[in-house]
């Protein structure tokens, strides 16, 4: 949707959301991340590090703060919109004009528009819908959906009850199993004064590469705005998590119930125990093994195996087992110590 910025103003001036405008009146051509930014369309700058790469990226519009205003004033050619919380004027504005239609997104069995392969096969009560492209010999089983300008390459199984959201892209030789959801829209609100919390709308992609396998029931969340991608030759195990804008590299091994917060970034040859939990925004290099029910809450800028909560090296989460194991004969030791230090100290006066 395009949408002239003073339009988008006046909307939200009178519930206070907005708070002012400043410089030009542009028309605006969606919106986009600000770290991926889009030339002519609206991004929201929260911090200021987000400054220069909106200004670089042509944004047409910004939505920031009164306290960085300021770090604008010798942009020309943008709008300015300010607000006292960008955060929720995100989850608002990008509802109100940006969100998915889903109201006229049903879809028949093999919508007219869709294009799919003569080799391909697609199952009973399988649904394709318009726009989406399947490639050569690949196999929809039944009541898979594919959605809107999805995109399935060569050779690749979707099992049943599959999703893959609009917009979608999978690979060659890929293989989703059963129940799995790919473009699922992620956890992402906004909370006003009362706390009410406001949906986020994700606009973004999954992006699976080729030679990928995704077990069943497993979640791949769409990101905010660009893409959440899974690198080529990667394995995922059943229920596993994977939430918006996340980047996993090629040929990682990811055991069950693993879960990846937003904007995570993990290299190439990384493995995962099973229960690997990993917080948002973590960089993990490449080759990295997480055993143990690993918890990652930071970086891991070296190369090896790691284990626990908190997490530590796997030697020296080894060594902590096994003096944990001691702890009780070690109280107790420490007890008789005590008993024999006092008996042999004199008596006080």
């Amino acid at each position: 949707m395009t949408i002239q910025a003073s339009t988008l103003f006046e909307e939200f001036r009178q519930s206070g959301l907005l708070l002012e405008m400043t410089g030009e009146d542009v028309l605006i051509e969606g919106v986009s991340a600000v770290e991926e930014c889009l030339p002519g369309t609206l991004v929201f700058v929260e911090r200021e590090e987000f400054v220069q790469p909106a200004l670089d990226g042509g944004a047409a519009a910004v939505i920031t703060s009164p306290e960085l205003v300021a770090a604008f004033k010798d942009a020309s050619g943008i709008a300015l919109l300010t607000s006292a919380d960008p955060k929720l004027a995100r989850a608002l504005v990008t509802q109100r004009f940006f969100d998915r239609e889903l109201q006229t997104a049903g879809t028949p069995y093999i919508d007219p528009t869709a294009v799919v392969a003569a080799s391909a096969r697609v199952g009973g009560n399988a649904y394709v819908g318009p726009g989406a492209r399947i490639g050569e010999q690949t196999v929809i089983l039944a009541g898979a959906v594919i959605e809107e300008r999805a995109v399935i390459g060569d050779r690749t199984v979707i099992h049943p009850g599959v999703v893959v959201g609009c917009e979608c892209e999978i690979g060659n030789d890929v293989v989703v199993r059963a129940g799995t959801v790919i473009g699922s829209e992620g956890f992402g609100f906004a909370q006003d004064e009362s706390r009410r919390s406001h949906r986020i709308p994700h606009l973004g992609r999954v992006v699976i590469e080729e030679h990928v396998v995704i077990g069943a029931n497993c979640c791949i969340d769409r990101g905010t705005h660009g893409a959440t991608r899974v690198g080529a030759g990667t394995i995922i195990d059943n229920l596993c998590h994977i939430a918006h804008n996340v980047e996993i590299g090629e040929n990682c091994i990811l055991t069950a119930m693993l879960c990846v917060a937003g904007s995570t970034k993990i290299g190439k040859r990384v493995i995962t125990s099973g229960q690997t939990g990993i917080l948002d925004h973590v960089t993990i290099t490449d080759d990295v093994t997480l055993l143990q029910r690993a918890g990652v809450a930071h970086d891991i800028k070296k190369p090896g195996m790691y284990a626990g909560a908190p997490l530590m090296s796997l030697k020296d989460n080894i060594k902590s087992q096994a003096m944990i194991r001691r702890l009780a004969s070690m109280r107790d030791t420490i007890k008789q110590l005590e008993e024999r230090v006092a008996a042999l100290e004199p008596e006080r006066p």
